[in-house]
């Protein structure tokens, strides 16, 4: 990954606009970033530049100030695309290519487990997802957030050939009270730390790819 250096900042009435010094450009609304929405012109030029370039800091907005990092806006900007490209080859993922496979997989996986944890993820996308989650995860370095997932999969194992499961979201119905608290109660707060570290790994190995 090459140097992610902020050369813009920019305001128009509804949206916050990126520059970095590669030329990508990139908006957000306003209203994800409630200080900056509420600021007067002369408070929305109050901030300072930081982290090598890669963060903006406002640090009289909000109790502790406002950060935003180049990190999080340019991870969601690459989901974004190999989204919307899923969505021009009609949701086959088989069709895309290996490093969109593997950006929608990673994306699935940070959407579902903080949504509603990794058994929701297993359940919306199944094994293939999860494979290639897991190989994501690996090449990008993310090794935290990959043992939490190898283990919560391997928590399913036993599931495989039960005679009631004739869709994946029968799993979470078979799974026992035991089992389930293991898998959401114990390991889903430990993944979505650990999921932390992917926004930062996933840049420097995808982007500008």
């Amino acid at each position: 990954m090459h140097d992610i250096v902020i050369t813009q900042v920019a305001f128009d009435d509804a949206m916050l606009i990126l520059g970095w010094a590669d030329g990508l450009v990139l908006r957000q609304p306003l209203t994800r970033f409630s200080a900056l929405k509420d600021a007067d012109a002369q408070a929305r030029q109050d901030f300072q530049i930081q982290a090598g370039g890669a963060q903006l800091y406002w640090p009289h907005l909000g109790a502790e100030g406002l950060t935003i990092d180049s990190v999080d806006w340019i991870w969601e900007h690459l989901c974004n695309d190999a989204m919307g490209r899923l969505k021009d080859l009609e949701w086959q993922l088989d069709r895309l290519g290996p490093r969109d496979q593997a950006i929608v997989a990673l994306w699935r996986l940070e959407a579902d487990g903080y949504n509603g944890g990794f058994v929701q993820f297993f359940c919306n996308w199944g094994e293939q997802t999860c494979q290639l989650a897991l190989q994501a995860l690996h090449a990008i370095g993310a090794e935290n957030t990959r043992a939490l997932v190898s283990r919560q999969r391997q928590l399913l194992d036993h599931l495989e050939h039960h005679p009631e499961l004739k869709a994946l979201w029968d799993i979470a119905r078979l799974l026992t009270e035991e089992e389930d608290e293991v898998i959401s109660g114990q390991l889903d707060p430990q993944l979505w730390t650990a999921m932390e570290e992917v926004p930062a790994l996933a840049v420097r190995h995808f982007y500008p790819g």
